[in-house]
């Protein structure tokens, strides 16, 4: 969670943007949800959008990187536009994370546009991934 919450912090508060958690990954009792779902979240009241990532332990020698935009319920009854990153940890990975976070919530793509972008990204994450192979 430390990782995620220094490198959140240092993209959104250059840019002097507040967020807060909105899915508990604790218990009643303080202790952590170890199940790395998520493994950190934050929402932007402003901008009504949220972001969860949720983290696996890598099972292969490519990474692993899903994405995807969706209306999300939170506990008070209010919704809000929420981007879910699933990924398997790698330096790779997290500068694309920080790439769609940039896009999602600094420069405030709509729904409909944000899926595009995430169409195009990891269209070209297996391009790129499929010309390394090739160049072995």
């Amino acid at each position: 969670m430390t990782f995620w919450h220094t490198i959140i912090s240092k993209l959104l508060h250059a840019e002097e943007i507040s967020f807060d958690e909105y899915i508990a990954i604790t218990d009643g009792y303080g202790n952590e949800f170890y199940d790395g779902n998520p493994i950190y979240n934050f929402k932007v009241d402003k901008l009504n959008k949220g972001v969860r990532i949720i983290q696996e332990e890598p099972e292969e020698s490519s990474y692993q990187l899903l994405a995807w935009v969706q209306d999300t319920e939170l506990s008070n009854e209010a919704k809000i536009d929420e981007l879910v990153i699933n990924l398997e940890l790698t330096t790779e990975t997290t500068f694309l994370v920080v790439d769609l976070i940039n896009a999602w919530i600094l420069n405030d793509f709509t729904k409909h546009r944000m899926q595009r972008y995430i169409e195009v990204l990891l269209n070209v994450k297996t391009e790129v991934t499929g010309m390394q192979k090739t160049e072995i």
